[in-house]
């Protein structure tokens, strides 16, 4: 095992991250920390929190306004009494109606979860950017760092949004179309239910890429093919450290949906709680890497200074011998004239 994780070791690209020179880099207490950042950034994460806030209102207008409207137009037009008396019967729609209830929710989620995402993706990159400022102690002003962060990584971001939005898409279309068999036909397709343990799944790996790839997007400058490539080969040599922070932030997110401690969280989260778990991914992420790019890359260095100083010895002691050489041969020469 020990020699798998040497290989993939072996194979990160090394680089110097983007903080200030001189930030220690294997210590301990990276929770302490990231809570001592938010104590003292509290005014300029709730700011940026709004700004979070303010990328998800077409998800909250979507979901939580116009869904509902939508939906009570569509009930408007069916009947749900079975009859009244001989010769009055009136048709009774429950089935239609909910059929085209459903219709209804897998075409809103399917054409408009990926742009909602898309657009949450462009935010949080300037949030990001923010944020990691924050850790390393640099002066962050809200507006100028926001907007710069979105101007040097919004692709980055925007591509793993993206794969988070089909990844959302796929999950929730998968379980409408499990819900509306389940209520008009007793059951669903046994290909429904394989293709949604699939997508949780991937899910479940692309959570894990991300906790340690995001952080590394905004503080580190790679290709992002290294991007990739190093946020891969990281996620599967830290996997058990990795997979347990993706369940706890998962258990967070659960709590959300329970009677008064899904209202409480939920406020948090409106309140603060996007721009805190920012902090506390960046965090992560730069434990991860620390641990193995910021030592190997600082090994890396010491090897390439001692072979530089090796050459460096050989050279003068080169040097040396020539010159005892030149002033062996120097007393001949003159004897012999």
């Amino acid at each position: 095992m020990g020699k798998v994780l040497n290989n993939l070791a072996g194979k990160l690209v090394l680089q110097r991250d983007l903080s200030p020179e001189g930030r220690e880099i294997n210590y301990k207490g990276r929770i302490r920390e990231a809570m001592t950042v938010v104590s003292q950034n509290m005014t300029k994460l709730v700011l940026l929190n709004i700004f979070m806030i303010i990328a998800c209102i077409p998800l909250i207008v979507l979901f939580g306004y116009y869904m509902q409207v939508q939906e009570s137009s569509i009930l408007s037009g069916f009947n749900f009494s079975s009859g009244i008396g001989i010769g009055y019967g009136i048709a009774d729609n429950t089935m239609e109606a909910t059929e085209a209830i459903y219709n209804f929710r897998l075409k809103l989620f399917g054409i408009s979860l990926l742009p909602c995402f898309l657009l949450v993706g462009i935010f949080a990159s300037g949030v990001y950017y923010c944020c990691r400022n924050m850790l390393w102690g640099a002066q962050v002003k809200i507006l100028k760092h926001f907007f710069r962060g979105i101007k040097m990584h919004w692709y980055k971001f925007l591509l793993s949004f993206a794969w988070l939005g089909i990844l959302a898409t796929g999950f929730t279309c998968t379980l409408i179309m499990i819900l509306k068999d389940t209520a008009l036909y007793g059951g669903a397709n046994a290909g429904w239910w394989v293709l949604i343990v699939f997508i949780g799944i991937v899910a479940l790996l692309s959570a894990m890429y991300m906790l340690v790839g995001q952080g590394m997007y905004v503080c580190y400058r790679y290709k992002m093919k290294d991007y990739i490539k190093n946020t891969c080969i990281l996620t599967m040599i830290m996997i058990v450290p990795t997979l347990f922070v993706t369940a706890v932030f998962a258990g967070f997110v659960a709590l959300s949906f329970v009677s008064m401690i899904g209202l409480f969280l939920l406020i948090y989260f409106a309140l603060l709680g996007i721009s805190v778990y920012v902090v506390l991914n960046i965090s992560f992420s730069q434990y991860v890497c620390d641990n193995m790019i910021g030592y190997l890359y600082q090994e890396d260095v010491k090897a390439k200074k001692r072979e530089q100083e090796r050459l460096a010895k050989e050279r003068n002691q080169a040097k040396k011998k020539q010159s005892q050489q030149q002033n062996f041969k120097s007393p001949h020469k003159k004897k012999k004239k």
